[in-house]
């Protein structure tokens, strides 16, 4: 804080600046607004109170983050709603951006990644909790507007903004540099802003991942395999759960994910003196369970210690020119584009807890098993083991660029016209190959009873000399072997927005009193694609010298202190040795996927909507104080086409969405607000893409994708108000209530096969159920239940559709911004906290991920110096996860940031700063519900950033 005195009167004149300026701007924009919003400013500097857009916006009370697997702020949720629940837009207008989510999973919904712009080219960002009829529909919990800077954010004349700094990571253990530099340039005419932004990111996450929930082993006697005419198939036979009428074999009650086998092993004749390979052994004793306890064990399933590793270089650039030719017009061009390439490895150690089959030499003997009171796996030996390794090769290209014009004409007094358009194009490709393979066999141990799991095996999985194979098996091709797997997978996904906005404005000061109205366009277009090899995929890997010499691909692991006890590295591949072992690079794949490597179907969108709208703002007094109103309406019409799996598509709906927001001041320093609105936001495109397919190879069930999924929809009510203390200082408490429809739930309805056909007419497909559109095998199963018309044969008809249901979330807000200066001049604090919670009238509407919030922000400026520590807290949460029930773990986060102004060059506000985000290296983690095992662990690291910045 810097102090400057009047000479005509003498009083002495405070000039805030750094962070306090930055909440002293948020603080008058909260005070004048009329409903429920929050805003982030950068400081005088042009810094964000954080080095994310992410991380800024979980500042404001009700804003959680959505972090990346290297533990960057990547989207924001409001109010407990998911990402997609957001709309967030660049300078008012609509965008998106065609990444890919994080590494550890896909999305194609309506989520905008922040981790593509960085803080320094925005000048705002801005959270609406309520509606109003001007702002573009779409986010049922939030509407967030980031503003770009201009040349007039920096100040008349010629200014310059520059900024380097070294991130240092210390799970990488490397730096990262970044260099900012912007130029603006501003008169009474003309204004122009060019700027650019570069950053090398180097990042390391070690944890413990699981795909899926617990998994159960099968006990069985063997016996050669035979085919259903009991014919010798040469090989042993693996569990089989449904032996009803075949004598001899042994029924078995679990899933059978896994195998044992009761044979001793060459490494389980050298821990047992006494015992020689082949002997056969007492299961049972060996592993202090009987055969129930055996056959329910539970393991994770695809369990594995795992790191990944890379590097991310984005380069940013903004060009912004405003144009005044008089005091009544000003016309602006906005341009930004960035880019950014990511290149990971992602090593693996899969614990085999699937495939570990009898028959190709794989199975397990069990020793010393610990069970927990759900029968999963505490702790224990497993001999017989072969690791099997997961290593990928990530390269990403991401681009994005937005080119918005605009217009500002005040054509009288009373007559405001606002004209605005949009483009934005953005460009994703991710090229994910998996190679698979096997370590030599060995015992290994596992101990779940910490945070992180302890894994270790007798072979030396770090090292490249530890008979790795690509296959496994004790034979050769063709006979009992289980092949090595190398999966080509590779997406990409294109995105564009088109808008114009004509907005006006009737009254002198509009926003205060006056009507406002307009109409506003948008095309909105999302294109997703997906392939996997093939044939000529997998025939170039079979002949490939993989199957002969894998070891000579084999290196030893680039991590060598992995998190956690057990093993401390991965042995990985030589990544460009086995591409050019298939010669990957002149690939061209043929076989289009239907889906991506996570599962998501994958298709086109396009919507084109229209909206009108009116709003009206008045000003009175009511008891002799001031009484502000916003009210509107808002008329939107959605038109889409959306395709898929060779099918095309349309739909359109309207909704008509009021809104009210008022706010009324009981005193000069206390403020009282209520709001009330309807807001959408559109169903997710990889749940609308159509199809219509018999799922399997009989005639069970027909899948058919929902193309007319209404949108989500939500009747919102707030209340609160704030007590102002100061230009700087406020409490704030607000409750809100969120009425909820549209969520989307499975449907299967049994109806009689000679009914499907016309059932699935009734979709929307064409359809065919007759003797030459079924398959041999269709009509043999046909056959066996009496024929397509007897009206015998049932079939499962498999949809999402809306649910009926409300699902009612209801919360609390709380915000504390305290200036200290009457203990120490320039101390302060800011704290928020929502507590939320939900009620569902149909289970299915349950949302998962809703979490109560905390921030906590001590700071101290004075003389040149500036520091604050933060605290964030995002409390556990059921997150959902498909096959099991998960919870997140409460996660609180430590960060510190300091900086000072060096006084010997005052004229270039030169400053040093230092910045600690995740001091305690706290993880992210997820356990399964039903007993607080580990089901997804990562650690991120500290990361420690030194820079310089100046401003002259």
């Amino acid at each position: 804080m810097a102090q400057a005195q009047n000479s005509s009167n003498l009083e002495e004149e405070v000039l805030v600046t750094g962070y306090r300026a930055s909440l002293l701007n948020s603080t008058a924009a909260k005070r004048n607004s009329v409903g429920f919003s929050d805003e982030v400013f950068s400081d005088d500097i042009g810094k964000m109170p954080s080095q994310n857009l992410a991380e800024s916006l979980s500042r404001i009370p009700g804003v959680r983050i959505e972090r990346e697997v290297t533990g960057e702020g990547q989207q924001i949720s409001v109010r407990g709603l998911g990402p997609e629940f957001t709309k967030v837009v660049m300078n008012g207008n609509s965008i998106s951006v065609a990444s890919d989510g994080s590494l550890g999973s896909g999305q194609k919904g309506r989520q905008v990644d922040l981790d593509m712009f960085p803080p320094e080219l925005f000048s705002s960002l801005a959270v609406n909790k309520t509606s109003s009829a001007q702002q573009v529909e779409g986010g049922v919990s939030g509407y967030v507007n980031m503003r770009t800077i201009r040349a007039s954010d920096m100040g008349d004349g010629s200014h310059f903004r520059v900024g380097l700094e070294g991130a240092y990571n210390e799970m990488s253990g490397e730096t990262s540099p970044k260099y900012s530099f912007l130029y603006g340039y501003d008169t009474e005419k003309f204004g122009v802003l060019a700027g650019i932004v570069g950053k090398n990111s180097k990042s390391r996450t070690d944890g413990f991942e699981s795909v899926g929930n617990y998994q159960d082993g099968c006990v069985a006697h063997w016996y050669d395999a035979v085919d259903d005419d009991d014919q010798p198939l040469g090989r042993k036979s693996g569990c089989i759960g449904n032996t009803e009428g075949r004598e001899g074999y042994y029924q078995s009650t679990g899933a059978n994910t896994f195998n044992y086998t009761d044979i001793a092993t060459a490494d389980y004749a050298a821990a047992h003196p006494g015992v020689n390979v082949g002997d056969q052994l007492d299961l049972n004793a060996v592993s202090g369970l009987t055969d129930e306890q055996l056959d329910n064990m539970k393991l994770p399933y695809i369990g594995r210690p795992m790191y990944t590793y890379g590097d991310r270089d984005s380069l940013s650039m903004i060009l912004s020119a405003q144009f005044r030719p008089n005091e009544n017009i000003e016309a602006s061009l906005d341009i930004l584009r960035a880019e950014a390439d990511r290149s990971f490895v992602r090593n693996e150690l899969v614990n085999i807890y699937r495939r570990n089959y009898l028959q190709y030499g794989l199975a397990w003997i069990p020793e010393n098993i610990q069970l927990n009171d759900d029968g999963v796996v505490q702790s224990g030996t497993f001999y017989n083991n072969r690791a099997w390794v997961g290593s990928r090769a990530y390269e990403e290209e991401l681009t994005y660029t937005s080119i918005m014009p605009s217009l500002h004409w005040q054509i009288s007094d009373v007559f405001v016209m606002d004209l605005s358009g949009s483009r934005t194009e953005s460009d994703f490709d991710r090229d994910e190959p998996y190679l698979l393979y096997y370590s030599a066999p060995g015992v290994m141990t596992h101990d779940y009873n910490s945070k992180m799991p302890t894994v270790t095996h007798s072979v030396d999985v770090a090292s490249a000399g530890s008979g790795w194979t690509f296959g496994a098996g004790p034979g050769t091709e063709g006979d009992a072997y289980q092949a090595g797997d190398f999966r080509f997978q590779r997406n990409a996904r294109t995105t564009e927005t088109t808008s114009f906005k004509a907005d006006f404005a009737l009254g002198e000061d509009a926003d205060i009193s006056g009507i406002k109205f307009g109409v506003h366009w948008d095309e909105n277009i999302s294109d997703t694609t997906g392939f996997t090899g093939g044939d000529d995929w997998n025939n170039r890997v079979r002949t490939s010298d993989l199957n002969d010499n894998f070891a000579n691909y084999v290196i030893d692991s680039p991590i060598t202190d992995l998190t956690g006890k057990g093993v401390k590295g991965i042995a990985s591949v030589n990544w460009g040795a086995v591409k050019d072992a298939v010669d990957y690079d002149n690939f061209v794949p043929d076989s289009s996927a239907g889906g991506d490597q996570f599962g998501s179907t994958i298709g086109d969108i396009e919507e084109k909507i229209f909206a009108v709208y009116v709003e009206g703002n008045s000003e009175s007094e009511v008891a002799g104080r001031p009484f502000r109103t916003n009210f509107g309406v808002r008329l939107v019409d959605t038109e889409q086409t959306i395709s898929a799996n060779g099918l095309t598509k349309t739909s359109d709906y309207s909704r008509i969405l009021p809104s009210f927001n008022a706010v009324y001041d009981v005193t000069e320093s206390f403020k009282v607000r209520g709001s009330a609105s309807r807001s959408l936001t559109r169903a997710n495109p990889s749940s609308m893409f159509p199809s219509a397919a018999w799922n399997g190879s009989g005639v069970d069930e027909v899948a058919v994708g929902n193309y007319q999924l209404q949108p989500f929809e939500s009747t919102n009510f707030d209340l609160g108000g704030e007590w102002y203390f100061g230009d700087l200082g406020y409490v704030g408490l607000n409750y809100y209530q969120k009425d909820i429809t549209g969520f989307v739930k499975p449907r299967d309805r049994q109806i009689p096969l000679n009914e499907v056909q016309a059932a699935v007419e009734a979709l929307g497909y064409d359809f065919e159920v007759s003797e030459d559109s079924l398959t041999d095998i269709q009509l043999a199963a046909v056959a066996d239940c009496g024929g397509i018309e007897d009206g015998t044969c049932m079939t499962n008809i498999s949809d999402d559709v809306n649910i009926e249901g409300v699902t009612t979330l209801t919360g609390w807000e709380a915000i504390w911004v305290m200036p200290l200066d009457f203990i120490v001049q320039g101390l302060g604090f800011n704290a928020s906290m929502n507590k939320i919670d939900q009620d569902a009238s149909d289970p299915d509407g349950e949302i998962f991920g809703i979490s109560d919030t905390t921030n906590f922000t001590a700071y101290y400026e004075n003389f040149g110096f500036q520091t604050r520590v933060t605290y964030t807290l995002q409390e556990g949460t059921e997150t959902g996860g498909g096959w099991s029930p998960l919870l997140a773990d409460d996660r609180a986060q430590l960060d510190l940031s300091a900086s000072y102004d060096l006084p010997m060059f005052s004229d270039y506000n030169v400053t040093v700063s230092l910045d600690a985000y995740n001091l305690t290296n706290e993880p992210m983690r997820s356990v399964f519900e039903s007993d607080g095992n580990t089901f997804n662990l990562r650690y991120p690291g500290a990361t420690y950033t030194l820079g310089i910045r100046a401003s002259f």
